[in-house]
């Protein structure tokens, strides 16, 4: 089960089959020739629901959380997503005062922010979001799609700055052809990279799945195509930050 979310899972449009969830399923499809593979497209409710139920599913990218563990088993780490950052238009960096890492709550004081409504950008951004003195300065998009509006305003000059994903900004850009229109700077409040996991059911089958996949992955994310099926989605500024993330990340269990 893989949520539609580029470009972790790109399930049309020209990168179709190429994100990062998709590499996996295919590694998971070469790697366990004795079973049937198929993929469905679905929401973290309806995995859930499927998880609670113990049908024989997994999910790939699944945050652990108390709700979450409540019905679903964990693989080791299969996706190292970098920390939220700041993506401003290509060549502003110097007349936005930004310098290696930037702060949110200076950013804020000084010019317009893009943020998606009703999102969570994790614990320490959204602290900075809810105590700004000046909110005016926040600017809050309702589309449906969760970077293609923020773009939209950011190239306009609506805002100085969007939040967002640094895999979603650069999938976003380049499905745009604009790629070369924006950068992308590090955050101080979002120094920490979120990992994503392969979840079973709390069965028997759950438990046996995830120890063939743990075989596996300990296997595969080391290798280059596999770290290529990251690297391919950052922008080239971030490369070689998001390599010591990933050295790191191989460490993990």
């Amino acid at each position: 089960m893989h949520a539609d979310f580029p470009p972790l899972r790109i399930i049309d449009g020209p990168y179709a089959g190429q994100g990062i969830s998709d590499m996996i399923h295919e590694l998971m499809g070469r790697e366990l020739p004795d079973l049937r593979h198929s993929v469905i497209t679905a929401n973290l409710s309806r995995t859930l629901n499927w998880m609670e139920s113990g049908r024989n599913v997994l999910a790939v990218g699944i945050i652990p959380n108390p709700q979450r563990d409540r019905v679903m088993q964990y693989s080791v780490p299969c996706v190292l997503v970098p920390p939220v950052c700041l993506v401003v238009r290509a060549g502003e960096q110097e007349a936005l005062g930004l310098g290696g890492h930037v702060s949110l709550r200076d950013f804020i004081a000084r010019k317009r922010l893009g943020v998606a409504a009703a999102r969570s950008y994790g614990p320490e951004l959204d602290s900075v979001l809810l105590s700004s003195p000046d909110l005016s300065r926040v600017v809050v998009t309702k589309g449906s799609n969760l970077f293609e509006s923020l773009l939209e305003m950011l190239l306009l000059g609506r805002v100085d700055g969007v939040l967002a994903y640094p895999f979603e900004a650069v999938y976003g850009a380049r499905m745009k052809g604009k790629e070369d229109m924006i950068s992308i700077a590090p955050l101080r409040e979002s120094m920490v990279p979120v990992q994503g996991r392969i979840a079973a059911p709390r069965t028997a089958w759950g438990t046996a799945m995830i120890g063939r996949v743990n075989e596996i992955l300990l296997r595969h994310r080391g290798s280059n195509g596999y770290r290529q099926a990251f690297e391919r989605w950052l922008a080239p500024g971030i490369i070689e930050d998001y390599r010591i993330m990933y050295d790191d990340f191989l460490m993990s269990r």
